[in-house]
């Protein structure tokens, strides 16, 4: 070991390739206190601690510190190659030992000298730049980060915008999922649901493109998740602004006065008109009350259904059956159904279908009127293909594996093609809503099948010329169907026994039968007819209730509680008339039911 001076720098080196084990607090303290003038003048450096940080804030820089490829004349140094590396360390180590000095910010060192990392100390040039680096690459994150948050919060601020007549994306996020959406005095929640001919909500591209080809209401109970579907043919004849008055012209008497230059605020009242217009004739031919509407044209349903991957259904006739869980549709042919000369589609009964975006807006329009077979009804096949054709595409959504790509299919369909009036508020509730829905029970109400009424309350007919649906008591008379639809809505238990009563008068006031079967028919009961009791069951107080049929036990349970009476279950024989029917109830003197 030995110790050597070079230009007044003490310096210890071990021999032979040993590196150097100077003490760092020694060099610092010898370094600072032999400082000499051939360093400065080596350098062209001051020998002082604040002249040098003074350099530093001034960003003055001194030569490069040479290496031994280049001349060395011009420093004075001896010529040996070793002898002057030993010097550079030892200039470079000098400074480097200087309190809160960084040698790099005085000395420019050579690119050669740099990749050595000679310079690894925490205040080194080198190591300030990789920090450097460091910070503008966690900036760049942080703009791709907020660019990229800016990106989604329009695209969802848009979709939700769009969807709900205005709503904010940021009203969605900070919404309570658990509050209920607006219900009627049945606690259900009834949304019309219409679609219009065209492909582009705005520009349908035809005349009657804003005509609204299908239109239903689905009723939906928020405790139990209970659905039922029903639909009103377009053809329905209703008041409108047209001498043909059809009810599927309501939405276009309205929005028809949009033009291409027309401002979308402007667009959106006219939407808004047209829909409420449209809420307003269901409310009077059902006698229900409407929360919610769903506007939707043919582009939404077709591209819905590409999204999911087509949907799956059965074509029966008659008494045909499917063990499977595929939606089964019933047709009016036993060989299936098609429909248009020649056939746009053409399926088989008893067979498993798969549907495309087209193939299924073309079953949800079948009905016949350019030839075909399986929809004879008409206009009341369409509606319940319709409805079929919805309850696939629900049932296909809950088992489907959802990615990214058919997210943004149906976002799409939806975002242009779909139009609400639900309250961004609304939409978490509507989502976790869907979650418990029992969509496996939808049940489809029918106006003009017989199958749980005396007979269909919709029928068709010429007037003036026109073709029309309209209710079999009568034009504009909906007396009947708002007592089949309370019952059908109905929440109570009985209704679905759909028991046949009967009310009789037992009193000598006339009218009090008529008056009970409109109140027991606003209950949701069957009232198939009315008359006054035999002599020998008037004249009493009270009512009396005889149970004829034991196969309709909640409605015998209901019956007992509404009239605070227990059902007779011995007919008496000046009834034996109505031993066909399930329950018979007998108005007597001093009932009503304010005073119960």
């Amino acid at each position: 070991m030995s110790t050597k001076s070079i230009d007044g720098l003490q310096r210890r080196t071990g021999g032979g390739d040993k590196k150097a084990t100077r003490s760092r607090a020694a060099t610092s303290s010898t370094m600072m206190r032999r400082t000499t003038k051939t360093t400065t003048r080596r350098l062209g450096l001051p020998d002082d601690e604040k002249e040098l940080k003074k350099l530093v804030s001034e960003n003055k820089k001194s030569e490069k510190l040479d290496n031994p490829k280049k001349k060395r004349k011009s420093l004075g140094v001896k010529k040996d190659t070793k002898e002057f590396d030993k010097d550079n360390e030892a200039v470079k180590e000098f400074l480097s030992e200087v309190k809160d000095v960084d040698p790099t910010d005085l000395v420019e060192v050579p690119k050669e000298e740099r990749s050595k990392g000679w310079d690894k100390k925490k205040k080194s040039k080198k190591h300030g730049r990789k920090r450097h680096v460091g910070r503008w690459i966690a900036l760049a994150v942080v703009v791709l980060l907020v660019g990229a948050g800016i990106f989604v919060y329009n695209y969802l601020n848009d979709f939700v915008s769009s969807v709900t007549g205005g709503g904010n994306i940021m009203n969605v996020i900070f919404s309570d999922p658990d509050t209920p959406l607006e219900k009627d005095e049945n606690g259900r929640t009834n949304i019309l649901i219409f679609g219009t001919e065209g492909y582009a909500m705005d520009d349908p591209r035809w005349d009657g493109g804003q005509l609204t080809d299908s239109m239903m209401m689905m009723s939906v109970d928020q405790e139990t998740g209970d659905i039922k579907t029903v639909s009103l043919p377009r053809d329905l004849k209703a008041k409108t602004c047209t001498s043909t008055s059809k009810i599927n012209e309501i939405y276009w008497c309205k929005y028809n006065k949009v033009k291409k230059n027309t401002p979308e605020d402007q667009k959106r009242q006219y939407e808004e008109e047209g829909a409420m217009a449209l809420e307003a004739a269901f409310e009077e031919v059902f006698g229900v009350q409407i929360q919610y509407h769903v506007h939707a044209n043919w582009a939404a349903l077709t591209q819905i259904v590409d999204a999911i991957g087509g949907v799956d259904v059965v074509f029966l006739y008659g008494n045909q059956t499917w063990a499977g869980d595929e939606t089964t549709i019933v047709t009016t042919s036993p060989k299936g159904l098609a429909d248009g000369r020649p056939y746009h589609i053409q399926f088989p009964n008893s067979q498993v279908v798969h549907l495309n975006g087209e193939q299924a807006l073309a079953v949800a329009r079948a009905r016949n009127a350019y030839g075909g077979y399986g929809a004879a009804n008409g206009n009341f096949s369409r509606e319940y293909f319709q409805q079929r054709v919805i309850d696939a595409i629900v049932k296909k959504s809950r088992n489907v594996d959802i990615n990214l790509g058919m997210v943004l299919q149906v976002k799409s369909a939806i975002g242009d093609n779909l139009r609400t009036n639900f309250k961004d508020t609304e939409i978490k509730t509507i989502v976790k809503l869907a979650t418990k829905l029992d969509y496996s029970g939808v049940q489809t109400i029918s106006l003009y099948d017989t199958k749980d009424k005396p007979r269909a309350l919709l029928t068709t007919g010429m007037i003036n010329g026109i073709s029309y649906v309209y209710p079999t008591q009568g034009v504009g008379q909906y007396s009947n169907i708002h007592a089949y639809m309370k019952r059908k809505l109905s929440g109570e238990a009985f209704t679905s026994e759909e028991a046949n009563v009967v009310v009789l008068n037992g009193t000598a006031v006339s009218g009090i039968a008529a008056n009970e079967k409109t109140y027991l028919e606003g209950k949701g009961y069957i009232v198939s007819a009315t008359a006054n009791a035999p002599s020998d069951l008037k004249d009493f107080d009270g009512v009396k209730v005889y149970q004829v049929s034991a196969k309709k036990p909640k409605t015998a349970e209901a019956l007992s509680k509404m009239y605070k009476v227990q059902p007779e279950v011995n007919l008496p024989e000046s009834l034996a008339a109505y031993k066909n029917v399930d329950f018979v109830v007998i108005i007597g003197n001093g009932f009503s039911h304010d005073a119960k």
